[in-house]
């Protein structure tokens, strides 16, 4: 199954991995591995995971506090936000 991100999503995930490189060499790296992780774990079993508003469903990172927030699609898994867990939930919810 193909993986569609939101503009946003995108800028969210380069910016968290900016700010964790700018605390300590290599973690910016090791933030964007767990997103892949992550995102290979929905990928296996989409429906899975927890539904949290409408046909939203939010998988959290293990190791940092964030979350990558999809739908499905027919044809795709859609990935609306990665989220920080302690900030505005559903900040994302207008994204289509």
């Amino acid at each position: 199954m193909r993986v569609v991100s939101h503009p946003e999503a995108d800028q969210e995930l380069e910016a968290a991995a900016i700010w964790y490189e700018e605390r300590q060499p290599g973690l910016g790296d090791d933030f964007l591995d767990e997103f892949e992780s992550t995102l290979r774990r929905i990928a296996a079993e989409p429906e899975r995971w927890r539904i949290i508003r409408g046909e939203s469903r939010k998988l959290n990172f293990n190791r940092f506090p964030y979350a990558i927030v999809y739908s499905l699609r027919s044809d795709a898994i859609y990935i609306k936000a990665v989220m920080h867990l302690h900030r505005r939930p559903f900040y994302w919810k207008g994204r289509v």
